[in-house]
This record gives C-alpha cells, structure tokens and sequence, in this order.
C-alpha cells in the first residue's frame, strides 16, 4: 500500500516570505510549504523533467509515436500540440507507469519559445498543477547574440562575452529583452480554472557555473561571474519589478561545486534568490564517490538555511544510461545518503532529467520505465520508502 494522501501536510507557511514582495497568496504559500518539508528531514520529494510530455514507454497514438521503438518493440512516445488543442488526457508517464503515481515535481524548458512547444507545455503544466504537482522551468536558449545553439561547442558563431553583450547597455540587449518579455507575458496568462495566476519554480541560468552553455564561464565565452550574477539579477528584476510577474520563485542552480565559496561566486544574492539548488550527476557507479554526493548537499543546506531559502538537489542522475547497469541507482547512491544523514536530507526535491528516445533504437534514460530492469528496484527501494513523496502525498502545498 502506497502511503496516505497528505492534504495541508504543512504549517507555518504564512510568515514565509519569497524575494518577490508583492507573490500572489499561492505562491508565498508554495515557498512556505516548500521550506517547511525542505526543513524536515524525514521527507523529500521526487521530481521528473517533462515527465508527462516526453517518455520511454507505452506510446500509442494519438500521442507521437514514429521511429521511436526502442530494446526490442518498447514503445516511446511524445505529447503533441494537436494532442494539447484536442485536450486529450496526459496519461502517458514514466514514472506513473513504475510507481502508479505521477511525480510531485514536474519540469518544464521554454527552449525557444515557439508556439507548438509553449502550447504543450502550457498544458501539460496546467494538468499537473491541477494534480496538485509543484512545476519549474527552465530554459535552454539559443545564444541572443550569434542564434547558434545554448552550448559553446556547438555554436560556430562568436560567443565571446555574450553575457555582458545582452545586459542593459549592451548591443544585443534589445533581442534578449523580447525573450523576457515573452516569458513574462506568458507567466502572467499561465493561470488555473479560476484565473488565477499559477506559481512556478524559474531555474533561471542553470549550471551557470559550467562552461557548456552562453551563459556559464567558459574560455570561448570569457563571462565573468558578475557578468552572469548581474544576468540573473536582471532577469529577477525586469520579471518582477518592470513586468509585475508575481507568480514566480527564483530558482538558481549551479553544477557541481567543490567549496561553498565555489558555489557562492555565481550566487546573485538573497534578494533574487528563493530556492537554492544544485546539478549533480554520476558519471557512472563510482565516480564521483556517494561521499562527494553527502559533502555537496550538507553545504547546500547550509548555504540554504544560513539565508532562510529552500535547499533542491536541481538535477540528479547518472549519465551514459547508467541505470541499465546499476538497477538500484536512486536508493544506492541518493536516498541512502539523505536516510543517513539528516543534513543531506533537509532538501525539498530531487529532480531527474527526461527519459528521451530520439528513434533508431536509442534512447536517453535516468531513471526507469514500466518494464525495465531496474522497475522494481525504483519501486520497492525508492518510491516505497517513507521518506520519498510523490504527487499522492503532495496535496495542498498551494494552501
């Protein structure tokens, strides 16, 4: 038996507040209640990137299902925008499929802000704030300056000091400025049945400590930490204070990082900041060791709780599709740490990427699907401990 249904799990919300001092009532309440299970190191809960709108398996149509067999006559699937106009129901899910539950985090990309994508995610992000789920987004944009793609390599453009050259007195500020418009636009019409304005988690700059994308510290790109902390805080700013979006926490997510200085030198500041996360993957089994793991997230919560803001692990996982090698990943190497350690554990969410199959066989996998090898490991081992709370036991975090 999977556990009770926890509706208004969580008190003490009302004296929390978010950088935004004018959030509507539901998103205050969704930092507080956020805070408030972070700071309980008996719960933690689990997150799937694009969950309901991309998967690995029982695709069947009217969902998009060609080319994208995969491990014999496995069925992936993909969440159309015809599906979103026809109001077809987002049943389809990976982490369902295991568990009988859909996530309690869900995520989402604004990627380029093209109309077939924004009219899925619009959908599906309303779906699942209706089930009660928390949704984050983030955005993986093309460069502003070249058009070239979000990561450095793949940009045959110059990327040097994109960052600065889309500030406020820049010259491609304009072209960056109609991206935040957009989100802010879309933000203020992301609303429920009542018209209320739906709250969100904004990963803004993700891993903007690495050197892959435009946004992060790269030699190609020659950004400054305070060209990116000043980004950040220009987004933060221009969102909430010039568009009056007031439905939005602030979310900032460096990869992995080696001291709290380290991770403190992209940090914007505690004013543009309500949650503070960080990206953390495996390369495989042991590498890095699970004890790296426990370090990143006691300084995480430390950083966290010295400023009153809510501790994520952003993004977790192990690359290379290690969960077909190592079918007890999410206990092993992740929930043991938090079981073991009550520090670690004072996180709100753990959050894993999206399970994508790009057809001719291959697929991109961190965590498992209904009929994987590792199905009953997640199941038995992650889902079923206490500790770990899906969309069943997530009511009420907007109350």
């Amino acid at each position: 038996m999977r556990h009770i249904l926890a509706v208004g799990l969580l008190l003490g919300s009302a004296t929390c507040v978010p950088v935004d001092q004018q959030a509507t009532q539901e998103t205050r309440n969704l930092f507080g209640n956020m805070k408030d299970l972070a700071r309980n190191s008996s719960k933690v809960m689990f997150g799937h990137h694009e969950d309901t709108w991309i998967g690995a398996q029982g695709g069947h149509p009217p969902y998009m299902v060609q080319t994208l067999t995969h491990d014999g006559n496995i069925q992936a699937y993909i969440f159309w925008a015809q599906q979103a106009k026809n109001g077809d129901p987002d049943e389809l899910s990976d982490t369902k499929g295991v568990t009988g539950q859909y996530p309690a985090v869900s995520g989402f990309d604004f990627a380029q802000f093209s109309d077939e994508h924004i009219i899925s995610l619009t959908y599906l992000a309303k779906l699942a704030y209706a089930r009660g789920q928390i949704v984050t987004i983030s955005q993986h944009l093309n460069n502003p300056v070249t058009g070239g793609s979000p990561w450095v390599n793949k940009d045959t453009g110059d990327v040097l000091h994109t960052v600065r050259r889309i500030l406020p007195g820049g010259d491609k500020n304009h072209i960056y400025k109609q991206n935040l418009d957009k989100i802010a636009d879309w933000a203020l019409n992301f609303t429920d049945s009542s018209s209320k304005p739906i709250p969100f988690v904004f990963r803004i700059l993700h891993e903007l400590n690495g050197g892959w994308f435009w946004w992060g510290l790269s030699t190609e790109t020659q950004n400054t930490a305070n060209d990116i902390t000043s980004l950040y805080r220009y987004i933060v700013t221009y969102l909430r204070d010039v568009r009056g979006v007031h439905n939005i926490l602030y979310c900032v997510s460096p990869d992995k990082f080696k001291t709290k200085d380290d991770y403190l030198k992209v940090y914007p500041g505690d004013d543009y900041v309500d949650v503070l996360g960080t990206d953390y993957y495996y390369i495989n089994e042991n590498q890095p060791p699970v004890s790296d793991l426990k370090r990143t997230l006691d300084e995480l919560v430390e950083i966290a709780e010295a400023r009153d803001k809510i501790p994520a692990l952003t993004e977790a996982g192990m690359f290379n599709n290690g969960i077909d090698r190592v079918h007890n990943f999410w206990n092993d190497h992740v929930l043991d740490i938090l079981k073991t350690d009550s520090k670690a554990a004072r996180i709100a969410y753990i959050l894993t990427w999206t399970n994508h199959c790009y057809g001719n066989h291959k697929c991109e996998l961190w965590m498992p699907y209904k009929g994987h090898p590792a199905e009953a490991d997640f199941r038995n081992n992650f889902f079923n401990d206490p500790m770990t709370y899906f969309a069943d036991r997530t009511g009420g975090m907007y109350n």
